[in-house]
């Protein structure tokens, strides 16, 4: 009936509009399209991928957590930086750019919510080096 449609029109409405509104920017954020699970067949690729983001990270005030999220089909690292400013520096850096051939975004992590995913971040402090370097 016509008031279903018009409640689900604007709920769609409500939602393209949500989405398009830039979310807070905080110490923490999500890079997809990082990488494929399905085609990662090297011993080791996620501790690569790992040192690649710590070391462009550390150009913007770096990083003290970051998680590879291998089982993730969008390809997701999580990174925790030192500061807001660290965070928003990488995010601008980082959001739109091309890594192994497709476009990577960038997306603020609220903090409490990153804490729940990584208990062990709440703590962390120390900035982080590349291990293979």
């Amino acid at each position: 009936d016509l008031q279903t449609r018009l409640s689900q029109q604007t709920e769609a409405s409500a939602l393209a509009a949500a989405a398009s509104v830039q979310p807070l920017a905080t110490q923490c954020f999500q890079l997809s399209n990082m990488f494929n699970p399905q085609t990662e067949e090297e011993v080791g690729w996620d501790t690569e991928i790992k040192d690649d983001v710590i070391e462009e990270c550390n150009k913007h005030g770096g990083v003290i957590h970051i998680y590879v999220d291998k089982n993730s089909a969008q390809g997701n690292v999580y990174v925790k930086c030192p500061s807001i400013a660290a965070a928003i520096a990488a995010v601008n850096a980082l959001h739109g750019r091309w890594f192994a051939g497709k476009m990577i975004t960038a997306a603020y992590v609220p903090l409490p919510t990153y804490h729940n995913l990584f208990p062990d971040s709440m703590t962390a402090t120390q900035l982080l080096v590349p291990s293979r370097r």
